[in-house]
């Protein structure tokens, strides 16, 4: 759930299915058995808030979900794009599912060649994304007829498959679809042992969260305006440094600190004068794109990126090969006093 705040105040704002999931199995070379990240990701504004061996490419949200539909024109190519915000609005709160209550999941970063993978690569659907440059950990596909819109299938897939939709260890997604025929693909990459350094991948992200500010966007339903661009800020980036490596060696993902510190009092014990912080969380991704993609592509965090009341920005991530995710993001937006 998202928090908001300023430095005075604080505002807790007729269908068949078929399941075909892969693992990563025991012939797999052990050494890799580290890089199966987990994601989990979550928005907080106080404002509070690698990739495979041959990566592939990262997409607007529009391309890597639409590129199947649009075989079924332009209508269906709508609807197709339009079901990413949905599921990742769903991921990005905690859930009843089967019973259960399940934790916030966090946002999907949409690429392309998970929307290519054909119906009916059940078992081999592993051996199928290897055949297209795409290493996986694990991956499910979720296939529904006879449901013509997004938010038909978005009420299908909470009604069977929400253990599916909300499972923490997905990273990546893509939706195809043909007619009245939907297939999404979930999945986890392999993690790269090529990482740069956490500077250098915050300048990415950093890099990233400018390209989008540049032009408006949407997210969720609320419109945004190209915003001017953000100034990276070294306190920002040491906060955002010390959440990552906080989480990554608890192997927690959560805002919170071991004594319940939140974003702005990391911000302050980094040496940053505050009027407005904002903090991005996610683990699991392998790059600064791909980190970038997913909160972009989710609601709640797109906002914290297109926000025009922020100036600043840092951003980190921290590896932990013990840990369920393997990796863990934090980006920290703010204004300064």
């Amino acid at each position: 759930m998202p928090l908001t705040s300023d430095s005075d105040r604080i505002v807790v704002p007729d269908v068949d299915e078929a399941i075909h999931v892969g693992k990563l199995g025991a012939d797999r070379p052990k050494r890799l058995a580290w890089f199966t990240p987990l994601l989990r990701s979550f928005t907080m504004s106080v404002a509070r808030g690698a990739r495979p061996a041959q990566p592939t490419r990262p997409t607007h949200a529009w391309h890597a979900l639409g590129l199947a539909a649009l075989l079924a024109g332009p209508a269906a190519a709508q609807d197709t794009a339009a079901l990413l915000p949905l599921i990742n609005a769903y991921r990005d709160a905690p859930r009843q599912c089967d019973g259960k209550r399940h934790p916030a999941a966090g946002p999907l970063a949409p690429v392309a060649v998970l929307a290519e993978v054909p119906v009916g690569s059940g078992s081999e659907l592993m051996d199928v994304l290897k055949g297209k440059g795409y290493l996986a950990a694990s991956a499910a596909m979720l296939t529904t007829s006879g449901v013509g819109s997004a938010e038909a299938v978005m009420r299908f897939l909470k009604a069977r498959s929400c253990r599916t939709l909300l499972d923490p260890g997905f990273a990546e997604i893509g939706v195809g679809r043909r007619g009245e025929r939907w297939r999404i693909v979930l999945a986890r990459p392999l993690l790269s042992p090529d990482l740069p350094g956490w500077r250098e991948a915050g300048q990415a992200v950093l890099e990233h969260t400018n390209t989008a500010r540049a032009t408006s966007q949407r997210c969720g339903d609320r419109a945004f305006a190209a915003a001017p661009p953000l100034v990276w800020d070294a306190k920002l980036g040491a906060a955002a440094r010390v959440h990552s490596r906080d989480m990554a060696r608890r192997n927690r993902f959560e805002h919170s600190g071991p004594q319940g510190g939140q974003a702005g009092g990391r911000a302050t014990r980094a040496g940053y004068e505050w009027q407005r912080v904002g903090e991005n969380i996610a683990a699991g991704q392998g790059s600064a794109a791909q980190v970038s993609a997913a909160w972009l592509a989710s609601p709640h965090h797109c906002v914290n990126i297109m926000n025009p009341n922020f100036t600043q920005m840092g951003a980190a991530f921290d590896v932990a090969r013990s840990s369920d995710a393997g990796i863990y993001w934090t980006q920290v937006f703010g204004t300064p006093k």
